[in-house]
């Protein structure tokens, strides 16, 4: 099993979720009025988890793909199914919903709570996990544009549709790379400077993750605009000194593969 959930993980219903979710700022707003706006994310949760009865703080779920293996936190569990994510930031940014629907979407859980206690007033956000992963492990395959690269000893089209089939679709497409990167041999060993050059004339490197040395890989999970991107990656690799660029684009739908050549 890939995914691996906390002990007693249940799905609560909505009437019960908007209860717990109730009670629960109900005291994030007492403890944020008594103690204020300054402390870390940490401070916070670990202060919550001793007034709320029942509450877990950081509760691992184990990820794995063959043999990567990652833990993912969640700051605060409530009866045994409500998550409730912390910051401690300027504003809620989108990647922070982002972490949050991945742990939804991986223990699918229907909701959960974004709360940022650095403003003088709490920031707080429902965030919504709409899509059953039996939905998002079914997606059509779109590959006509892809071609292996001669010397690979994994098909990246393949491997990462494997990955795909396994967590589904909708995470968070950094967290798809980490596990290629583990794959093909760790971020050290693939995630290596190449040279750009601008009219012939060497301005610098930029990092790449590379399959070989003139073949990168690039993930994606843009919903509008995929001919304006591949023109951007088509003028990129003009400068960059590698020969290809392995494209997936993933979409909940419809995961599509090309591959960019300087040809």
């Amino acid at each position: 099993m890939p995914i691996h959930p906390p002990p007693r993980l249940r799905r609560l219903d909505d009437a019960v979720f908007k209860q717990t979710a109730y009670e629960v700022m109900q005291e994030v707003f007492k403890l944020h009025n008594t103690i204020g706006c300054l402390f870390d994310e940490a401070i916070y949760k670990r202060a919550l988890a001793a007034r709320i009865e029942g509450a877990r703080v950081e509760v691992p779920i184990n990820l794995t793909f063959r043999d990567y293996r990652k833990t993912l936190y969640l700051d605060l569990l409530v009866a045994d199914g409500a998550i409730f994510e912390f910051k401690a930031a300027e504003r809620i940014h989108e990647r922070h919903r982002a972490q949050l629907m991945n742990y939804l979407y991986l223990l699918e859980l229907p909701h959960g709570k974004l709360i940022n206690l650095r403003p003088e007033t709490v920031d707080h956000e429902f965030v919504n996990a709409t899509i059953p992963r039996s939905q998002r492990i079914s997606f059509r395959v779109k590959d006509e544009a892809f071609m292996q690269r001669p010397g690979l000893a994994y098909c990246f089209c393949d491997l990462f549709t494997e990955i795909l089939r396994d967590w589904g679709t909708c995470l968070d497409v950094l967290l798809y790379e980490e596990a290629l990167l583990h794959i093909f041999g760790g971020s050290q060993t693939v995630a290596r400077p190449v040279e750009i050059r601008i009219a012939g004339t060497p301005v610098g490197n930029q990092k790449l993750n590379l399959l070989c040395d003139n073949t990168s890989f690039h993930i994606t999970s843009i919903r509008t605009g995929l001919d304006r991107y591949e023109e951007q990656l088509k003028r990129f690799l003009k400068h960059a000194s590698v020969e290809a660029i392995q494209w997936a684009n993933v979409g909940r739908k419809l995961v599509i593969y090309k591959t960019i050549t300087k040809a």
